[in-house]
């Protein structure tokens, strides 16, 4: 019974280990951190080294195995997809255990994935979200041009409110679908607003320019009323009626109201807008 036993708490152990390895590609060490975007530092060099090394091709890290298989794989397609039509990169890691010691003023939470998205090849601008099990959080972070611009600050209060019941009902691929389309809407539509602005611009120039040439070679009457140029009595106004035609909708534009945000530099130094709710 003991043997069985000892067998069984094997078989637990070595699952657990590999759930935790199953995206790793490589082992870091000290005169091998795998770091490629940021040089590694005495101060650094712990949280390198107690990052993940993995394989940037795979956006989505469910370690806290809360995914189905066929979750993950249409995840992962859509991941793909983003990436084609933002140009951004992406990482969505699930946790359900967290060593990460926080830095700075980032959590633990916010510390682990700016870490994991710093300290592997993924590109200079992008997103990431991370479900943490272990601190009953949900970060969302941004990197690269989109921190300059607080692109994941600006948001963080919206996609809280959004996303947050949704991690508290269970729903986890709903909420990680619900992510990457809205960063997906919200980044293309911010990328677009100033040519949408441009063009209004140049279209109330151009009506400018009309009225005043039109001006010049407008006839100037010194009547001040059609009364002048009608036969008496040739008018009679026998109904007095009013049509609704039709009614015109103008949409501007107005960020989402900011969040309370963490953004700030991570351990490697890079900076990062957003935060956890």
């Amino acid at each position: 019974m003991k043997k069985i036993f000892s067998i069984l708490l094997l078989f637990i152990i070595c699952l657990n280990a590999f759930a935790q390895d199953k995206y790793s590609i490589g082992e870091r060490t000290t005169s091998n951190p795998h770091v490629k975007k940021f040089a590694v530092t005495q101060n650094n060099i712990h949280y390198v080294l107690s990052t993940p090394y993995v394989d940037t091709a795979i956006k989505i890290y469910d370690y806290a195995n809360v995914l189905k298989s066929n979750e993950q794989k249409k995840i992962q397609q859509r991941c793909k997809e983003f990436i084609n039509k933002t140009g951004l990169d992406i990482a969505i890691v699930t946790l359900s255990e967290n060593t990460k010691e926080p830095y700075g003023s980032f959590n633990q939470s916010e510390t682990y994935i700016s870490d994991f998205y710093d300290y592997n090849d993924f590109k200079a601008n992008g997103v990431m979200f991370l479900l943490d099990f272990s601190n009953n959080r949900n970060t969302i972070f941004d990197a690269g041009d989109l921190y300059e611009r607080n692109f994941m600050g600006s948001n963080l209060e919206y996609y809280g409110s959004q996303m947050r019941p949704l991690f508290d009902m269970g729903q986890y691929y709903d909420e990680i679908m619900w992510f990457i389309d809205h960063v997906e809407e919200d980044y293309l539509y911010d990328i677009s607003f100033p040519i949408i602005k441009c063009s209004l611009f140049a279209l109330l120039f151009a009506l400018l320019f009309w009225t005043i040439h039109r001006s010049k070679y407008k006839l100037k009457l010194k009547a001040t009323s059609a009364n002048n140029y009608k036969k008496k009595g040739s008018f009679v106004l026998t109904q007095n009626k009013t049509d609704f035609v039709r009614t015109f909708t103008t949409k501007t534009y107005s960020p989402k109201s900011s969040g309370g945000s963490s953004g700030g530099s991570g351990s490697s130094g890079g900076g990062h807008s957003g935060g956890s709710f």
